[in-house]
């Protein structure tokens, strides 16, 4: 099964749920969201029984997978869930691009996937920027300025806003941006960042910032700086849900765990989590940011066993004897392990995975080649992303 093809599979089985009234006048074309005209109870069913079939599909049986049900834990509150939100600006509309129609924008005076107030100072740096004459820029011709406005909330509403911007002779203009963004209530930081390339993309170069550095997020017990670059879980509902159950997976049995290596550790928020409960956490990440991140956060938090590694995950591996770890903890990209990552956890043999996917399809390609080695215990979805085809899973593999 393809990418494309499964999410029409979620297409077709949520839209066959009973029909509701969207909460956004624009979600029958806006890209941010596919399903908010659908009950959300049965677009967690449908997810659930999209998952169930590309499983079954995918001959996971010599894996150990059970084709029988497959459950999706769904989002405590399907609103106002989301971390962050990237919202284009482009030839005088501010929004996210239609679905279907990259070149198409969708202005938007309102949006349900965060709370209020941070779409509205997202939009008050868009309308700002426009009085003081920066120009958008137009994603066809590649001439302008101003292209995303991104905005980062945290469990207690705090927001970090960024603008990504091409080049351009405006910083006295940013100066008075910044100012603007800092007025708005709850912002605690502002970012200026530069994408200078042809590729669409909501990240850049630091530039600079005003206000705080980095923004400060709850995960568990810890609280873990983010800068607007850095990856973080996108579901501020549900990201407590899934760290408990990383957790654990990890330390079941009654023997505490010694050794773990947390794969694609991004700012350390999976290796914090684990920190009280395991001897030490090697947390290997391969962008340089995010593993110095990891490691101030660890020192903030007070936690003396998590080391930071700055080094990709199969270079890591590649590197580590046999047994190096009693546990192996992945949350890799859309990307997944691949089959060279795939082949070093196969050699350095943890006695058990736990793979935490964003894409059920690169996950099952990943399974297929784990089961040379290992066998599935459990295999659980969370619907990070309601409202969306998107859903994230969480795999439990022990060695043979």
């Amino acid at each position: 099964m393809r990418s494309k093809e499964f999410r029409k599979l979620v297409g077709d089985l949520a839209r066959a749920g009973e029909p509701t009234d969207p909460r956004c006048p624009h979600a029958k074309e806006c890209g941010g969201c596919a399903f908010q005209d659908r009950d959300y109870s049965a677009q967690v069913a449908a997810k659930a029984q999209a998952m169930g079939r590309l499983f079954a599909e995918a001959n996971l049986a010599e894996v150990g997978y059970q084709a029988d049900t497959f459950t999706v834990l769904p989002s405590p509150a399907p609103y106002a869930y989301r971390t962050r939100m990237d919202y284009v600006a482009t030839k005088g509309r501010f929004g996210l691009r239609q679905r279907g129609k990259f070149n198409y924008i969708v202005e938007l005076t309102t949006c349900h996937l965060i709370p209020p107030a941070a779409f509205a100072a997202a939009q008050a740096v868009w309308l700002r920027a426009n009085e003081l004459g920066l120009p958008d820029y137009n994603i066809r011709s590649h001439e302008g300025f101003l292209r995303y406005v991104v905005v980062r909330r945290s469990p207690d509403d705090a927001l970090l806003l960024a603008a990504v911007t091409a080049a351009g002779p405006y910083e006295a203009e940013m100066e008075r941006l910044a100012e603007a963004a800092l007025a708005q209530p709850g912002v605690v930081s502002f970012h200026w960042l530069l994408n200078d390339s042809l590729t669409d993309l909501s990240f850049g170069s630091p530039l600079r910032h005003w206000g705080e550095a980095t923004l400060a997020m709850r995960a568990g017990e810890a609280t873990l700086e983010v800068g607007p670059n850095t990856f973080f879980q996108n579901n501020v509902h549900l990201l407590g849900q899934l760290l408990d159950d990383v957790l654990a997976a990890v330390v079941s049995g009654e023997q505490k765990r010694s050794s773990v290596a947390d794969l694609y550790g991004g700012v350390g928020t999976i290796a914090l989590h684990l920190s009280p409960h395991v001897g030490e956490v090697v947390c290997v990440e391969s962008v340089g940011e995010s593993a110095e991140l990891a490691a101030r956060n660890s020192a903030a938090n007070g936690v003396s066993n998590v080391r930071a590694v700055a080094m990709d995950v199969l270079a890591y591996l590649r590197e580590q004897p046999a047994g190096a770890c009693e546990v192996a903890v992945a949350d890799p990209p859309r990307t997944g392990l691949g089959p060279d990552v795939c082949a070093e956890l196969l050699r350095v043999a943890p006695g058990r995975i736990v793979y935490v996917s964003c894409n059920p399809l690169t996950l099952a390609e990943d399974l297929r080649a784990l089961g040379a080695g290992y066998r599935l215990r459990s295999l659980t979805g969370y619907d990070m992303f309601p409202h969306t085809p998107h859903v994230e899973a969480m795999a439990v593999l022990d060695r043979q």
